[in-house]
C-alpha cells in the first residue's frame, strides 16, 4: 500500500512538473546577465569604465562593444580604465573585454529613461562559471526532443504503478 501511495504522489509531482512552463522552473539569472541602461551623449558616444571585481580599475583593457554578434567598434581603456566609442544608436549591445562582459541597452541621449545610466560598467573577472556539466548534453538532447522525453518520464511513472496495482488485484 505505500508503493501504491508513493507511486501517485510521484505521478502527481511528474505532471506538475510537466504541465509547468520552463520559465516558471528555471533558475534566476544572473546580475551580470541583465541588462542596464545607458545613455548616449551627443554624437553616439558611448562612455564607460572597466573595473575588476573589487572595483579597481583596468587600464590598457580591450573592449569590443557589439551588435547582434558582430563587433561594431573596438577601444583600449584608458590608466583610469575608461573608454569610449562613437558613432552608436540606441539597441542591445554587448560590451565584451578578454575577462568578461556586460550586457547593456543604449538610448540616444533625448530618448533615455530617467534611469539611464551616463555610463557602461563593465565588471571584468577571471572567474567563468557556466553552469553546464557532464549532464549539459543530456538536458540538450531532451529539450531537442521533448515528445519522447515526456513519453519516458510517463512510461517510467505508468510501468510501476500498473505493477503496483496488478499486484494489489492478486493479493485480495
Amino acid at each position: 500500500m505505500k508503493f501504491y501511495r508513493m507511486g501517485s504522489i510521484a505521478a502527481a509531482i511528474a505532471c506538475v512538473g510537466m504541465v509547468l512552463p520552463t520559465s516558471a522552473m528555471a533558475a534566476t539569472p544572473a546580475a551580470a546577465a541583465t541588462n542596464s541602461d545607458v545613455a548616449l551623449r551627443t554624437g553616439g558616444l558611448l562612455v564607460g569604465q572597466v573595473v575588476d571585481q573589487q572595483g579597481v580599475a583596468k587600464a590598457n583593457m580591450p573592449v569590443s562593444v557589439q551588435f547582434a554578434g558582430k563587433e561594431v567598434v573596438s577601444t583600449t581603456t584608458d590608466a583610469n580604465g575608461v573608454f569610449a566609442a562613437k558613432g552608436l544608436r540606441g539597441g542591445q549591445y554587448q560590451l565584451v573585454t578578454p575577462q568578461g562582459d556586460s550586457a547593456c541597452r543604449l538610448w540616444a541621449a533625448d530618448t533615455a529613461p530617467p534611469s539611464a545610466r551616463p555610463a557602461a560598467l563593465v565588471v571584468s573577472s577571471n572567474d567563468v562559471v557556466r553552469g553546464q556539466g557532464p549532464a549539459g548534453a543530456w538536458v540538450g538532447w531532451m529539450k531537442a526532443h521533448p515528445y519522447i522525453t515526456a513519453g519516458t518520464v510517463v512510461t517510467a511513472i505508468a510501468v510501476p504503478l500498473a505493477l503496483a496495482s496488478s499486484d494489489n488485484d492478486h493479493g485480495s
